[in-house]
């Protein structure tokens, strides 16, 4: 069976689609958990009036990928697809993911090609990562990541999009699952860093069609804030970038990393970027809120940092990007 986990957070406009195209999954045995994130537009009646789901709830605050945890944490199944409410699927999308599973080839995790909500435009396939000068949003800051490898069935990808991707339950078990500490972006990453270092393998499944209204939940306001989510974001990602060094990288890179938030305010200047100083400004608060817990972790995975560093990730001949212009 599949647990079908999805984390909502004002997305009432998505859920009749989202809804049907979950319960039209041919071949397949589903249950439905939605985590509802104090959603305020009619998501939380909506969802009460549903029959065949379960209901769970966590705060906006908290992010996507605590909302997916919370629903793991109850699921039954032995696979787990997690998705973002702003979402559909073709019918035949979970069979497809599930067919490429493989535990005894380490295979433990499948991602789909995403388009865009109207089916109009491809915008995720594999992911490579490219060699740059510097890249001030990567956790790796020489390294780049293109999600627009066309690649065939079957083919390895470092890491699964966290919008929607489906893996084996044990397999989530023996790498811990989320990091709840992460708000957005860079989830995924750490999820699958976490996976490479265990030996397990994530593969594409291009006929596993995904439409993704991307970045739909940025607007939505935050209570605690005030402001838009897409602030939030943006001071987490930039913070995710120095706890993804803390959490796995050797001490070169470790230092590397650290200086991507003075970098990256000097290129916000430069480039007039002046609405995120604000927010930049926020980030060494993040970053600092979050330290004891992503040091522990790093003494507790010391055996796979020391084998497999966090930056060979990056560098892995296996996910690197053909030579050719970047895609955007």
């Amino acid at each position: 069976m599949i647990s079908i986990i999805i984390s909502n957070f004002n997305g009432l406009r998505f859920l009749p689609r989202l809804l049907s195209s979950l319960r039209g999954q041919r071949a397949v045995e589903t249950e439905i958990i939605v985590v509802d994130r104090l959603s305020q537009d009619g998501s939380v009646e909506y969802l009460a009036a549903q029959t065949g789901i379960r209901v769970l709830s966590e705060t906006p605050e908290t992010g996507l990928v605590s909302g997916y945890a919370t629903g793991a944490a109850v699921a039954s199944g032995e696979l787990l697809f997690f998705c973002n409410e702003d979402m559909w699927f073709d019918p035949d999308c979970l069979q497809r993911l599930a067919a490429v599973i493989d535990l005894p080839a380490r295979i433990g995790a499948a991602d789909g090609w995403h388009w865009t909500y109207d089916g109009r435009e491809w915008i995720h396939g594999a992911t490579r990562f490219r060699e740059v000068f510097w890249q001030f949003n990567s956790p790796h800051p020489q390294r780049e990541a293109d999600f627009f490898t066309d690649l065939p069935a079957g083919s390895e990808t470092p890491f699964a999009c966290a919008g929607a991707f489906l893996i084996h339950r044990e397999v989530y078990r023996e790498v811990g699952g989320w990091d709840p500490s992460f708000f957005l972006d860079h989830e995924d990453v750490d999820l699958f860093l976490r996976a490479w270092q265990r030996g397990w393998r994530c593969v594409m499944a291009p006929e596993a069609r995904i439409y993704h209204a991307v970045s739909a939940a940025n607007v939505h306001i935050l209570a605690s804030t005030g402001r838009p989510a897409a602030h939030r974001r943006y001071i987490g990602q930039r913070a995710n970038v120095s706890i993804l060094a803390v959490k796995y990288f050797s001490w070169p890179w470790f230092l590397a990393a650290l200086v991507q938030w003075p970098l990256g305010i000097l290129n916000n200047i430069r480039a007039g970027h002046w609405t995120y100083l604000k927010d930049d400004y926020a980030v060494p608060r993040d970053i600092l809120r979050r330290l004891p817990a992503a040091w522990a972790f790093r003494k507790a995975n010391a055996p796979f940092n020391t084998r497999f560093p966090g930056e060979a990730f990056f560098t892995d001949p296996r996910f690197r990007a053909a030579a050719g212009p970047t895609h955007s």
